[in-house]
């Protein structure tokens, strides 16, 4: 594949391990809030009690609501949803080899290979469930998608994209597998979009086998 030199330094994007599948539901409640809905983030201890134990351990208190949290809400849902130990700290990373770092940082614009995806893998079918978990993926929790960027900038320059569950991991990896898409003719790097799936299935791969859902984040952005 091909290579571009960039002047500048773009975000380097990981893919965390992600717990359960309450991240939808989670960020909807969150976006309630902040509009002036009603609080019922003392209820995730009864209806999502690992999630609500993510967050005890690091020491923040759901039995009093959203007003008594000082934490921004993408570091609230980022503590909440991402994979631990059983001592309460972070899983093991689902890569650390060259997957990682191939799709870190892809080298062409902002970096980011998810996008690149999105702009030169062709679905089968337009607006398919692959295209859809890749919007999901990159750009889910982010203005693009849900018109503002609260649930996606958060303390300490975290920049938070997007998720993919555990079931929708699965469909994303059979879907590149086996799915008929195909590469834009326009696609700016000679083999870039194969070169992107093939470390995406190593990623994919390693979470469905451990069970796991994705939250996909950027670092430095």
């Amino acid at each position: 594949m091909e290579s571009l030199n960039r002047g500048e330094i773009t975000p380097f994007h990981t893919f965390d391990p992600m717990q359960g599948l309450l991240v939808s539901e989670l960020a909807d409640l969150l976006d309630t809030i902040r509009q002036g809905g009603p609080d019922t983030l003392p209820e995730l201890a009864t209806t999502h009690p690992d999630a609500a134990r993510s967050l005890e351990t690091q020491g923040i208190i759901l039995s009093e609501g959203r007003s008594s949290i000082e934490l921004d809400d993408a570091t609230l849902l980022f503590i909440a949803l991402r994979a631990t130990t059983d001592d309460g700290g972070p899983a093991e990373p689902l890569d650390r080899g060259i997957s990682m770092e191939r799709l870190g940082r892809f080298p062409i614009g902002t970096g980011n290979a998810i996008t690149y995806l999105r702009e030169f893998l062709i679905p089968e079918n337009a607006d398919d469930q692959g295209g859809q978990l890749l919007l999901q993926l990159d750009s889910g929790l982010r203005n693009e998608t849900r018109g503002h960027d609260n649930l996606s900038f958060g303390f300490g320059g975290m920049a938070l994209h997007g998720w993919l569950t555990a079931p929708e991991v699965t469909f994303l990896r059979t879907y590149l597998q086996k799915s008929a898409w195909k590469v834009a003719q326009k696609e700016p790097l000679d083999g870039g979009v194969r070169e992107i799936v093939r470390h995406l299935l190593i990623i994919l791969k390693t979470a469905e086998k451990r069970d796991v859902g994705i939250l996909m984040r950027a670092h430095g952005d």
